[in-house]
């Protein structure tokens, strides 16, 4: 019976994010070690300015960091918790044009002045719709006029769809429908909120997006976006021992680019 592994962050909550700072590797999935089509660093490097200034908003233990420091003058790494700042300090040590501080984005509206490149990847999950539209403004008021977001988020259409693969697989494996329905069900949440596009994982609700509602959402904030594509992982990432017959279409996040107008 397939059985999804945990593989997105958790709410908000600083005192989670210190707890896991010193195992994040083995806790958190990274979608820098994921992205084996280098989609991110392509657009980092194509709008690459020395002379411009980028942020990367979540930065957790510094995936994405030395990544923009190489490409922009300067860098602000902002992160809600201290210990994960304190690690990603050390990837960074070799990069005198970074600098870091601890934010809350869905409290601290403008920690710094508009940039010209912002990269914020998988931070916008929260359950709370409150705190995820202040965090989206928080984001979104970061990129300077004419600056461009890049923005990598959980997929709704790509939940279901794997949702859809398990109960497949149970009926490969000789399951009645009724009973692979059911065994498939997710074992939290509610109808009110996955019609919000919130999914609980092992107990943690995580929202997820879809393609037209990323398109409207980041039009509301003075966004026009340029492209949105999949980000495709293998199905390892959904589970621990996939058969091959699951092929393609992989699971997959959204990253969508978008430029402050």
């Amino acid at each position: 019976m397939p059985d999804p592994n945990d593989r997105r962050p958790r709410d908000m909550d600083r005192a989670y994010w210190d707890d896991v700072a010193d195992t994040y590797e083995d806790e958190i999935f990274s979608v820098r070690d994921h992205d084996t089509a280098g989609l991110i660093e392509e657009r980092v490097t194509r709008l690459a300015d020395v002379n411009h200034t980028a942020a990367d908003l979540g930065c957790g233990i510094g995936k994405f960091t030395p990544l923009l420091a190489r490409n922009f003058g300067a860098v602000h790494a902002c992160d809600l918790s201290e210990k994960l700042l304190a690690r990603a300090r050390r990837v960074c040590r070799g990069f005198a044009n970074v600098d870091f501080r601890q934010t809350d984005l869905g409290a601290e509206p403008h920690p710094f002045e508009p940039v010209d490149f912002v990269l914020c990847v998988n931070v916008l999950i929260m359950a709370s719709l409150d705190i995820r539209l202040r965090a989206l403004r928080a984001v979104t008021a970061q990129v300077k006029h004419g600056g461009h977001l890049l923005l990598v988020v959980p997929s709704t259409e790509s939940m279901l769809y794997t949702r859809f693969r398990m109960v497949d697989w149970s009926l490969r494996d000789g399951y009645d429908c009724e009973t692979a329905v059911r065994e498939n069900l997710p074992r939290a949440g509610s109808l009110r909120s996955l019609y919000q596009g919130v999914r609980a994982i092992e107990g943690v609700p995580t929202k997820h997006y879809l393609r037209e509602e990323l398109q409207v959402l980041l039009g509301d904030h003075q966004m026009e976006v340029l492209e949105t594509r999949k980000l495709t992982y293998p199905w390892t990432t959904e589970f621990d021992d996939p058969p091959d017959w699951l092929g393609s279409p992989l699971p997959w996040d959204w990253l969508v680019l978008a430029r402050r107008t």
